[in-house]
């Protein structure tokens, strides 16, 4: 790579997921954007940026560079939370890093690409990179440039603590000198404790929020494309409108478009109604706290409208679909292969569930009334293997939106769901397939706390 290959980018100006900024050098009082140019350091970070690893995550390679170009420069006091996001992702620099964790939830993925770089392209490097854990301060080791390899300037890359200034008291009596040494010491060390206790409490608090879901790691992992699929309402209203159940079959070759509707609803309307992409909003609240999660970045997960969806995509990915096979038909290919089955009648909430293997004093079946006095309905969880068997699929049905709702509440409650998953996975930590059954009441869209009626677990065909 020559040196006319090799750029300093603008992070100061330019705030987008882009770096078609990366040409404009950066004005630094340390090194010109020629003596960064030619520093092998920065050179490895073009390299690293370039590279496949990289290459699909422009912000992952505007962070490494903001930290690198900081630290060859020797501005390491520019390299904390609250400058990578201002800086880097174009946070308000008012903004709270304590409450918006997008630089800590990068730093994580930085050092894992940078791990797998090191790994596979870069193997033959002479020079490595790192950002040790709990810092973001890049750390260059290398045995041929130890005569400029240095240990970095700060030990922590944390936002300086500002002192307090005390106001002094005016009218008070001048203080011996030896008393006055005592009391600055002995504020000090209390000031120091009190920012070790506050520095421990945190640190513990991050580890604990930190900790990696199984589930949710096993369903966006880095060797597949996640989909998230909401529901399509179009269909639903076509159903309703029709009185006619559209199988998975239909669907796919827009059959359901030739029905007459006895409301008197011409072809044109109906072509219409198809053609919007109507979904519900307990849907997109569950589109948004799914997209919300660590694991699910932007390079390997993606929402995909259910009219828009392949049968190659079920087969290649992973998948999580939203509604039952009434308002998301894609769900037929697996509820067959469930034990607790939906049964719907074309008209709202004339609905109920089939449990084909009863257990103990379970019922055989779960019926709808979430129009009715009691507002019982009833969902499911279940993970089942894609349709070639090299990934997952999580169903997410509810009888009714109010239903859903509470698959997606049970979903997202660790109190509930951890000694359940823990029932579920092998020893290596790998999932079984799982069925959860869930009742909840029905208060329209809404439902109050669910409660679990019946699990099954299965064994995984290799």
């Amino acid at each position: 790579m020559s040196q006319s290959d090799l750029s300093t980018p603008q992070f100061e100006t330019d705030d987008t997921e882009s770096v078609a900024g990366a040409a404009e050098p950066v004005n630094s009082p340390w090194k010109s954007a020629l003596d960064l140019n030619a520093d092998p350091r920065w050179q490895l970070a073009q390299r690293i940026v370039a590279s496949r690893s990289f290459a699909k995550s422009a912000l992952l390679s505007r962070f490494l560079l903001y930290v690198c170009e900081r630290e060859i420069t020797g501005r390491t006091g520019e390299i904390s939370e609250h400058q990578i996001g201002v800086r880097v992702f174009g946070r308000r620099p008012g903004y709270s890093a304590g409450e918006d964790n997008i630089v800590r939830n990068y730093a994580r993925q930085l050092r894992q690409r940078l791990q797998q770089y090191f790994q596979e392209e870069g193997k033959d490097e002479e020079i490595r990179v790192s950002i040790p854990r709990g810092k973001y301060v890049p750390l260059f080791a290398s045995d041929h440039f130890s005569g400029w390899l240095g240990a970095p300037e700060h030990e922590n890359d944390e936002e300086p603590v500002e002192p307090v200034p005390v106001p002094e008291r005016l009218s008070a009596p001048l203080q011996p000198v030896l008393k006055r040494k005592r009391y600055l010491a002995l504020l000090l060390l209390a000031a120091g404790l009190a920012c070790l206790v506050w520095l421990t409490v945190r640190h513990f608090a991050y580890r604990i929020r930190e900790q990696p879901d199984p589930l949710w790691a096993q369903l966006f992992d880095h060797n597949h494309e996640t989909l998230i699929v909401p529901s399509d309402d179009g269909i639903v209203m076509i159903q309703n409108l029709t009185g006619h159940l559209v199988p998975l079959s239909e669907y796919i070759a827009r059959d359901y478009l030739s029905l007459k509707s006895p409301y008197n609803i011409d072809a044109q309307n109906m072509k219409d109604l198809d053609a919007q992409r109507y979904t519900n909003v307990t849907d997109l609240n569950a589109v948004l706290r799914l997209a919300r999660l660590p694991q699910a970045d932007a390079v390997h997960s993606r929402v995909r409208y259910a009219r828009e969806l392949r049968m190659q995509d079920l087969k290649d990915a992973n998948a999580i679909l939203l509604g039952s096979s009434f308002s998301n038909p894609w769900a037929e290919l697996f509820e067959k292969t469930l034990n607790f089955e939906f049964y719907y009648e074309p008209h709202p909430n004339a609905s109920h569930i089939v449990n084909r293997h009863p257990q103990g004093a379970e019922p055989p079946i779960y019926e709808n009334d979430a129009t009715g006095p009691s507002h019982r309905t009833y969902a499911v969880i279940g993970l089942v293997p894609n349709l070639n068997n090299t990934g997952w699929v999580l169903l997410v049905e509810g009888l009714t939106m109010a239903g859903t709702q509470a698959a997606v509440d049970t979903l997202f409650n660790s109190s509930v769901m951890r000694p359940l998953l823990a029932q579920f996975r092998n020893g290596d930590g790998s999932f079984n397939p799982f069925e959860i059954l869930i009742e909840t009441r029905s208060f329209g869209s809404d439902s109050p706390q669910a409660s679990i009626v019946a699990t099954r677990v299965y064994r995984k065909h290799s």
